[in-house]
């Protein structure tokens, strides 16, 4: 309840006189002068309005409809086009309801419904106002959002197509990992299909709440896919696919500031969408409802018209008699207040006055008590003194936030034996007021049911508690008591209640401030005693740690320099005792390895950090080497392992420390390892085939180096036909390499292949001859090496040894001649079959079937399939009638080694296509061996897409081969295109295929046996993208030699 003080009784009192007088007043003069006028007004303008308010409600209503059919409209025309026809019926209608306005403004009742209809018309239009424009952003918003989810689903595309790209990334060395990487990229794939559902999802929600979430779903998914990316990360790094790495985490990154862009928020868009529908639809119902209410106010006005009159003669009269009766009670009132007001402000101002003389004696006597028991007796004595009450105490809030009494009046000992009294805050009168920081006063505690008593029944006592607070904290509560009859709490004891209140809480601050310094003054001294004593233990804990320390530690500051403080050990590894406040790049970096830029990074990136933020470090780590060589005085080296780490002061670095241990002999042992490592990693690739195919291996190779050297000693200047024998020389040597597993050996042939590339393709790339056989020489070297290690490892000693057989060549030729120069028409079939066995036990030596000599390249195929996604091929082979003499073998075996390895790279589809094409998800691969006249025909075909012809085409439009404005070949002419030297259409460069070499190897490798390659395409239309074909090889018979002699009639 409020309390008034006399002042503001007695201004009330007249307040409340004025505004009767005034009031009554004015009612009486407004009612008799509008009696009259109210009256004619009505006759007047009853009919006229009538007719003028249906006019205007069948406008309004008209135009109402025009604000619904453009809820309803779907497109942006349409709204456009209802929105003009509204705007237009609302002029007519403002026209009309202007009439109605200068009808109805002379009368206020009929004039206040017109208003009340004009305010809901205004209502109506605003509202329609908001619906259209709502509506034509409702449209924006949709075309928005499904043109920003097509865009999030073509970025998801293009990321899952450079993860197929990683996935099929050609690392044979590593194809366990490229195998891992292949199933974690499938796994991630899918994630990235559901992100794509989810987009979709998010585009068709409409639940605001479903959402609102939509942000934290793909986030989720986005959460989701990281771990499988930081799985993937070293896993790449390791087969060397950075470069597509590095763009597909750019794509991901990518997509996810795409789904936090405000810019490119599908979520907000859908929404805003949502939210303009809402928008719409609710502006349409306010719509609705205002021209409801506006129509019925229309009807009101002639219904009121007559009543008006009525009710306003009745109202005039009622205030007349209000008036004279309000003035004759204020005047009654003003004499009553008066005659109190002036009694309550004598006895008033004397309290007051001795209310101060108290306040100000009693604080100089709490300013000079230091005791706080003395201090709260002293204001409980003060309100005894002052305001009569018989009893008081005071209680102070404990650590546990509860009231415990500390002091009372009359003054009485508290026994320490005895657990005093508390409350909790809330508990009884005391406690409310400490909980609403609020004086309470209870004029009789027997009928308050707040009031705690927890001793005898009491006489009923008038009861007062006054909280003490300081800046809203509580304090504590002073209670005061006193008999109802003789005790009466007035405005100014309040008044005094809370002054001295002020007092008491500043002084129990005073005594709690002085007795915390007191303690502190007490405790100061042995503290420092304490933190003196850890203090040196902490420094000789710190000095036996550095000197016995068994690894390099220093420190260093401001300026570079190296702090005095530092491990024993490092004077073991530096070999110096000169180690203290010298400069860290003098001790450590003198004499190394590293450039001068390096050194010139180390020293700025040091000098930088120095005194810079703690987040600064890791901008700058990268700079800081973790290992260096650095050589003594004596010519030693030695091979330091470094590690930098800040020491944070405030948040910046104050000093650098460095670790260093010698890693020397360390390093020495993983070398050694790891070249035992590789030793044993080839001598497993020597024996997984058999001898004489890595004697050949060994002995073409070095062949077809030695030609290259040769060419490059032989050519000053650089000629496109050398270049392209390179090619083929070097290519043969990578395939035959890949084809029996010696991946030791693809690394630096795939890199002298590279070389020769740039030649060919880059017209400013100069020859250089010095060059090309350094890097030829590295190639041959790694040959040598395994030869080396088959001579040394395995005794493999016939390398050298051109008549390893045991078989004299000569005579076997000369034997087999003679044995086919033979009649056998005659001869009986025992001779016959004895000669058959002989002639074939003596071809053996000399020849064999073309499945044998192709039998690495058909097992090759199974690794190369699985290293680019796709099963691997059901091989079919028919040796037909003849044997493969021996001196051909290398030749076909790197013939078919490029079109077998071509056929599985770019004929045959991968398993998915396979299958929606309705086919074997394994491709299939079929070489025949047939006979025309003097030549022996290999037909090859498989199961694939077939050829490129329109890919070949445009190829051949950019490589100036065609012209475009020529008439178009037949796509006959337009295939055999890829036995052209350097033609190629893959689309990137792999150590598979792809450099526009093999096919052109192929057929420069046939034609110097004699022999032709050609593409038969097999019948279809002319301009179709893909054309299946068969590979139709011819050579002379003379490389060959019949299984049998009893074919050698067919």
């Amino acid at each position: 309840m409020v309390k008034l003080n006399f002042n503001q009784k007695v201004w009330i009192g007249f307040a409340v006189i004025v505004i009767l007088l005034s009031l009554s007043s004015v009612l009486s003069l407004v009612n008799l002068n509008t009696i009259n006028d109210s009256t004619a007004r009505v006759n007047e303008s009853a009919v006229p309005v009538l007719k003028q308010s249906n006019s205007v409600q069948i406008a309004l209503l008209k135009q109402a409809k025009l604000s619904s059919s453009g809820y309803n409209a779907i497109s942006s025309e349409e709204i456009m086009d209802f929105s003009h026809q509204y705007d237009e019926s609302g002029k007519i209608f403002r026209e009309k309801f202007k009439n109605l306005e200068k009808l109805v403004e002379n009368d206020k009742s009929m004039s206040s419904h017109t208003q009340l209809a004009k305010k809901n018309y205004q209502e109506y239009d605003e509202a329609v106002a908001v619906m259209f424009k709502a509506k034509l952003e409702l449209l924006k918003q949709k075309q928005l959002a499904e043109d920003e989810a097509q865009g999030f689903m073509n970025d998801i595309d293009d990321a899952g197509a450079t993860l197929l790209d990683i996935s099929y990334f050609n690392s044979p060395e590593h194809k366990n990992t490229m195998d891992i990487i292949a199933g974690s990229a499938s796994r991630i794939d899918g994630q990235l299909f559901t992100l794509i559902n989810t987009i979709k999802e998010i585009n068709t929600r409409t639940n605001l709440d479903e959402l609102t979430n939509s942000k934290d779903d793909l986030e989720s998914l986005f959460e989701d896919i990281q771990p499988r990316i930081d799985y993937l990360q070293p896993l790449v790094a390791e087969v060397g696919a950075d470069d597509l790495w590095k763009t597909w985490v750019a794509q991901m990154d990518g997509l996810k500031s795409r789904a936090s862009d405000e810019k490119h928020d599908l979520t907000q868009f859908k929404i805003n969408q949502i939210n303009q529908t809402m928008l719409a639809y609710q502006q349409l119902q306010v719509a609705e409802q205002a021209v409801k209410k506006s129509v019925e106010e229309f009807d009101q006005l002639l219904t009121i018209a007559d009543t008006q009159f009525n009710e306003q003669q009745k109202e005039v009269v009622a205030a007349v008699g209000l008036g004279s009766k309000t003035a004759l009670i204020g005047w009654v009132i003003l004499l009553l207040l008066a005659s109190q007001n002036f009694n309550s402000m004598r006895k008033s101002i004397k309290k007051k006055m001795a209310d101060l003389a108290k306040l100000n004696h009693t604080g100089e006597i709490l300013a000079a008590t230091v005791d706080r028991t003395r201090a709260l007796e002293e204001v409980l004595s003060a309100m005894h003194e002052q305001v009569g009450v018989a009893q008081g105490s005071v209680y102070l809030k404990n650590k546990e936030d509860r009231l415990v009494v500390k002091a009372f009046y009359p003054p009485k000992e508290i026994d320490v034996d005895n657990k005093p009294s508390t409350f909790a805050l809330g508990e009884g009168v005391l406690g409310k007021s400490a909980q609403n920081q609020k004086i309470i006063y209870v004029p009789d505690t027997s009928k308050d049911p707040q009031f705690v008593n927890s001793e005898q029944p009491q006489a009923a006592r008038a009861l007062l508690c006054v909280p003490l607070i300081d800046k809203d904290i509580l304090i504590g509560v002073m209670n005061f008591s006193g008999d109802v009859k003789t005790v009466q709490f007035e405005d100014s004891d309040y008044e005094f209640a809370s002054a001295i209140s002020g007092s008491l809480v500043t002084t129990i601050k005073n005594i709690h401030m002085r007795e915390v310094i007191e303690e502190q003054n007490r405790t100061l001294e042995e503290k420092v005693r304490e933190r003196t004593a850890e203090l040196r233990q902490k420094n000789q804990d710190i000095a036996t740690m550095m000197a016995n320390m068994l690894q390099g530690l220093f420190t260093v500051v401001e300026g570079g320099i190296i702090h005095h403080e530092y491990s024993a050990h490092l004077e073991e590894i530096l070999e110096t005792e000169n180690i203290a406040n010298r400069n860290f790049m003098d001790l450590i970096f003198h004499h190394t390895n590293l450039g001068l830029d390096t050194l010139n990074q180390i020293q700025t990136a040091v000098d930088s950090l120095l005194g810079m933020d703690e987040m600064m470090f890791e901008f700058n780590s990268h700079l800081l080497v973790k290992e260096v060589v650095v050589t003594l005085d004596d010519g030693r080296e030695k091979m330091l392992d470094l590690d930098w780490v800040p020491i944070i002061h405030n948040e910046e670095i104050e000093k650098i420390m460095v670790t260093v241990r010698d890693v020397t002999e360390l390093r020495k042992l993983q070398k050694e390892a790891e070249s035992q490592k590789q030793e044993l990693q080839i001598i497993g690739q020597i024996i997984a085939v058999s001898r004489d195919k890595f004697v050949n291996f060994i002995k073409t190779s070095k062949e077809f180096i030695d030609k290259c050297r040769q060419l490059i000693n032989t050519h000053s200047t650089k000629e496109i036909e050398v270049i392209s024998e390179l090619f083929r020389n070097i290519h043969t040597v990578k395939g035959n390499a890949r084809t029996y597993g010696f991946v030791n050996l693809t690394d630096s042939v795939h890199r002298v292949e590279h070389t020769y590339d740039e030649l060919r393709k880059q017209p400013e790339k100069q020859w250089n001859a010095v060059s090309l056989l350094e890097e030829l020489e590295s190639a041959e070297n790694d040959v040598l090496r395994y030869e080396q290690i088959a001579q040394d490892k395995l005794g493999i000693s016939e390398i050298n040894d051109k008549n390893n057989t045991g078989f004299n060549q000569a005579q076997v030729i000369s034997l087999l001649d003679k044995i086919e120069a033979l009649d056998l028409q005659e001869a009986t079939e025992d001779i016959r079959n004895c000669l058959d066995e002989t002639y074939q036990t003596l071809v053996s030596v000399k020849a064999k079937p073309i499945s044998v000599v192709i039998d690495d390249v058909v097992v090759s195929l199974a690794s190369l399939a699985s290293e680019i996604g796709k099963e691997s091929p059901d091989v079919s082979i028919e040796d037909g009638n003849y044997l493969v003499i021996d001196k051909v073998h290398d030749m076909l075996n790197g013939i078919f080694m490029h079109i077998f390895r071509n056929s599985v790279d770019h004929g045959i589809e991968n398993p998915q296509e396979r299958l929606a094409n309705g086919k074997n998800t394994k491709g299939k691969i079929e070489l025949k061996t047939t006979e025309e006249s003097d030549l022996v025909v290999f037909k090859v075909t498989d199961d694939g897409r077939g050829v490129a012809v329109n890919r070949i085409y445009q190829s051949a439009i950019e490589k100036g081969i065609y012209a475009a404005s020529d008439p178009r070949p037949t796509a006959q002419e337009i295939s055999n295109l890829i036995f052209s030297p350097g033609f190629s259409t893959a689309e990137k460069v792999t150590e598979i295929s792809g450099r526009g070499v093999g096919m052109d190897a192929v057929k420069n490798f046939l034609e110097k046996q004699g022999g032709s390659i050609e593409v038969k395409l097999d019948a279809g239309d002319e301009m179709d993208d893909y054309r299946t074909f068969s590979t139709i090889i011819r050579l002379n018979k003379n490389l060959f030699i019949r299984n049998s002699l009893l074919n050698k009639s067919i």
